[in-house]
């Protein structure tokens, strides 16, 4: 069993542009991402997964200075990257981050990780901590029948369409006691955030991989620093928008499940809850 961690990454960012090069206390945001995926165990490599449009060509020294392979794919359709990524390298599974976050939680990757190696599921995902702290699981065979599936080609963002305990082998892995907010935003998307972000890392040495207990501690002893980006929100897909994916996903699985079968992927499509986790 070969699981990887994949990071996806592009520059086309309009809120604050080339956010992912920006510094932070001396490395770039994409740098720290990768640190981070360094310290992840039971993975067996790390893959950047960008575009093929050109200003994403830049990205590829990154992957080359930190040691890591790239994949570069579709620039929208983000699911099909992925599944070309897990194909070139021969990926059974993967864990899945965006470049923009860089404080992503190390310990709650391990665990789903090891669930993985555990029980096999299609899906893994994190509940109970800040935007941007939470990793994925996916297997591979699962997002083969996904992007059977799928009708859109713009799926930068995609989790409905594998979220699906009704299909899918679906695990939460819930955080418990959890010291943070899950409503808190750690992510890059506004100036507000890349300012948020620094304020955070000015209390840690330039080689330093801070926890989430790090960072907690950092909030709790400074409270103003909640303060600067407190007024934006996160962007979610509209109840329309899923809706449609909704509706698309219901016509096809018929069809998705002989497709299932001719790839040796075993289904789940009468299941109607997620497997939960406490941690």
């Amino acid at each position: 069993m070969k699981i990887g961690f994949f990071i996806t990454a592009r520059l086309k960012s309009s809120r604050l542009k080339r956010k992912i090069l920006l510094d932070l206390n001396g490395k770039t945001v994409l740098d720290r991402v990768i640190e981070r995926a360094k310290k992840v165990k039971g993975i067996d490599g790390i893959v950047l997964c960008t575009s093929t449009h050109p200003q994403d060509t830049e990205l590829l020294k990154n992957a080359e200075i930190n040691e890591i392979d790239s994949f570069r794919g579709s620039e929208d359709d983000v699911l099909n990257r992925l599944l070309g990524a897990a194909k070139k390298y021969n990926y059974d599974a993967f864990v899945s981050i965006t470049a923009d976050n860089p404080l992503f939680s190390i310990c709650t990757t391990d665990t789903i990780v090891q669930m993985y190696r555990d029980k096999k599921y299609d899906f893994i995902y994190t509940k109970g901590i800040p935007i941007g702290c939470g990793t994925y699981m996916v297997d591979v065979k699962a997002l083969e029948v996904v992007n059977f599936m799928k009708q859109q080609s713009d799926t930068e963002i995609w989790g409905p369409y594998i979220n699906r305990p009704d299909f899918f082998n679906v695990a939460e892995l819930n955080i418990k006691d959890s010291f943070f907010n899950d409503k808190l935003r750690i992510t890059l998307d506004y100036p507000e955030d890349y300012e948020f972000l620094k304020k955070i890392h000015e209390y840690f040495n330039i080689n330093d991989i801070p926890s989430l207990i790090n960072v907690f501690d950092v909030l709790n002893a400074n409270p103003n620093i909640l303060k600067i980006n407190e007024s934006r929100k996160q962007f979610f897909l509209p109840e329309k928008v899923i809706d449609k994916i909704n509706k698309e996903f219901d016509k096809k699985k018929d069809q998705a499940i002989i497709f299932a079968k001719k790839i040796n992927k075993e289904l789940n499509p009468n299941f109607t809850s997620r497997n939960k986790y406490l941690y």
